[in-house]
């Protein structure tokens, strides 16, 4: 793939995700993560998808439905493994008694007259140091409740010494949107809606000044979801080569020889030059729904309409992608 940007050095991030994507890698597959959003009229291209309008509205669609994940969760999909267990397997310090582990995704709010709504996850800025700086903080809190919560690079892991019963949205459900005004099913609902409004009067009381100091939005809270029993044991995924600027796969992903790149529709551009030819086969997901473009020779004319037809399952999507990676 040519004119692929370098990934920039960020402070707090592992030396092989700062490694440069030249012009000799050859991607195979992008997946854009929030490449489709819902609209009134129907599902749409993502607004930062615009600058390759032409390239993608040219290729053939194959439509599949597949729950919202962000790219960790993306990641851990193709490697068959829940997310939580994926960090889990990457941590060094996991506390002996943990009995579940949860993906704690750190976020900033806006308020409104009645909702609260979270800045994209594409848009959040985020590093090791934060997360080191965030388990300072909540961490004697979590205490408290038999929790702790563990850096894993700048991805973080929550640990329980017991289980809860809780059925969050997972973070992209959220990521971007308003929080949910209802309590998730479980027994164990309304202790996790409580610690979480806990943790958000904490950071609220701490805000962290590294980050004013560097212009970039405060952590109002963290939500917590892709809840997993834990059962120490061998890892078996395999080491797959991903180009990112999502600062919580970097984490856990080399960059180097990559045949896949994984990006949400806002940080596309960090990895992709507006007039560059994007991969042969593209992966835009979003709203339930994911649709494979493919790039073809025999088809001249502009397809712009973005409607799901004979989807496939997330199953199918996911072979068809482990192939071709």
């Amino acid at each position: 793939m040519k004119n692929v940007i370098g990934a920039i050095a960020v402070k707090g991030t592992p030396v092989h995700s700062a490694l440069r994507f030249d012009s000799g890698v050859s991607i195979a597959t992008l997946l854009v993560t929030n490449g489709l959003i819902q609209t009134q009229h129907g599902v749409a291209l993502h607004p930062d998808l615009l600058l390759w309008d032409k390239q993608l509205s040219s290729c053939r669609q194959q439509w599949f439905q597949c729950v919202d994940n962000n790219p960790l969760g993306w990641y851990a999909a193709l490697q068959s493994v829940s997310t939580a267990t994926l960090l889990a397997n990457r941590c060094h310090d996991m506390p002996n008694e943990t009995k579940q582990c949860w993906v704690a995704s750190p976020f900033h709010a806006q308020l409104g007259r009645d909702t609260v709504r979270l800045l994209p996850e594409g848009l959040f800025l985020w590093t090791e140091q934060d997360s080191n700086w965030l388990c300072t903080v909540l961490n004697p809190l979590l205490q408290h409740e038999g929790m702790t919560l563990i850096p894993v690079g700048s991805a973080l892991l929550l640990s329980c010494c017991e289980s809860m019963d809780v059925e969050p949205l997972r973070f992209a459900e959220v990521s971007g949107k308003n929080l949910p005004n209802r309590h998730p099913k479980g027994s164990d609902a309304g202790r996790f809606t409580r610690l979480l409004a806990e943790i958000q009067m904490l950071l609220h009381q701490h805000p962290a000044e590294h980050r004013q100091q560097r212009g970039e939005p405060d952590v109002n809270g963290v939500w917590l979801w892709g809840g997993t029993q834990w059962q120490p044991q061998p890892a078996h995924e395999k080491q797959i080569a991903v180009a990112t600027r999502n600062p919580f796969l970097q984490s856990i992903v080399d960059g180097r020889d990559a045949k896949l790149m994984i990006s949400e529709a806002e940080r596309l551009n960090e990895l992709v030059k507006q007039d560059a030819p994007l991969p042969k086969k593209i992966v835009l997901a979003g709203e339930g729904h994911a649709v494979l473009l493919t790039k073809s020779w025999l088809l001249k004319l502009r397809n712009t309409r973005w409607v799901s037809k004979s989807p496939g399952t997330q199953s199918e999507l996911l072979d068809t992608m482990q192939g071709q990676i």
